[in-house]
């Protein structure tokens, strides 16, 4: 954890997932023989599509989907989302939004730790803008705004663990499983802001 950096990633919770692992790739000259994604996603659930655009919009109707899903079955859908690109695929037409967006609690993958206002920084500061603020009733778990990246993290945490199991399930093991959790992945390689590397992609247990 490194001050004033991304404060947590949840690389651990969004192992506990309900379905197979869907990749989405942006780029018409794309095949799935080209790409790598990482086991146990097999090539049927690699989805290569023609630019951005088309992604940002699949992404909407994933996201829509598994809510309307998760709410037929328990009343509530818990989604975690990133930073970066993903916040402007999810800025866009989607459906039914009304129906399932109060009953919808949303967590961030990865987040800077600074101010919740920070509009160059701050990921959920950036989502109120694009999109969030027209998903009524989200509630959406957020940071202190502190620039102390281990308290940020125990404290994030907490929140998460304080949410009932009809809100956010666990696992067996107390990992909290997530109707959907979107990871963007960067030109680099880094997965919620985890960076190819660096000494922390080795860490293996919190703390």
């Amino acid at each position: 954890i490194r001050e004033g950096t991304a404060a947590f990633s949840l690389s651990n919770s969004a192992l506990a997932r309900k379905a197979p692992t869907t990749c989405l790739f942006a780029g018409p000259s794309m095949t799935t023989e080209e790409l790598v994604c990482p086991p146990p996603t097999p090539a049927e659930n690699v989805v290569v599509l023609e630019d951005a655009d088309a992604v940002g919009q699949k992404i909407r109707e994933i996201v829509a989907e598994e809510a309307e899903k998760a709410i037929s079955a328990r009343g509530h859908f818990a989604l975690a989302i990133p930073g970066g690109s993903i916040l402007k695929m999810l800025a866009g037409d989607i459906a039914n939004k009304e129906e399932w967006t109060s009953k919808t609690t949303l967590v961030y993958v990865n987040h800077k730790c600074v101010s919740m206002d920070d509009g160059d920084l701050a990921t959920h500061a950036k989502a109120r803008k694009l999109f969030l603020d027209d998903w009524e009733g989200v509630n959406a778990i957020v940071m202190g705004g502190t620039a102390d990246g281990e308290q940020e993290a125990n404290e994030y945490e907490d929140k998460i663990k304080a949410l009932s199991d009809d809100v956010l399930p666990k696992t067996e093991a107390g990992l909290p499983s997530f109707d959907l959790s979107l990871i963007g992945v960067g030109d680099d390689g880094h997965v919620g802001s985890l960076y190819p590397g660096r000494e922390e992609v080795l860490v293996d247990e919190s703390g």
